[in-house]
């Protein structure tokens, strides 16, 4: 699964996702040039995946609550 995701301008950025995620997702890639991640992994780990991107700050705020968290950083 491809997840487009913004703010990956590096290698530092790579560096971090990875140490998050790749202990528990081993087949995840991070692609620089199109700001994506690739991975494999069922419902429940995409949701957690992208959970923990959002966190990270590497994907964009989803519906409107999102919206309301990313307006008060």
């Amino acid at each position: 699964m491809k997840i487009q995701c913004i703010n990956i301008k590096c290698q530092g950025c790579v560096n971090k996702i990875q140490e998050s995620l790749g202990q528990k997702y081993p087949s995840l890639k991070v692609d620089i040039p199109s700001q994506s991640v690739e991975v494999e992994a069922n419902e429940e780990g995409i949701k957690e995946i992208k959970a923990k991107l959002q966190e990270l700050g590497f994907l964009a705020a989803e519906g409107i609550i999102g919206k309301l968290k990313g307006f008060f950083k």
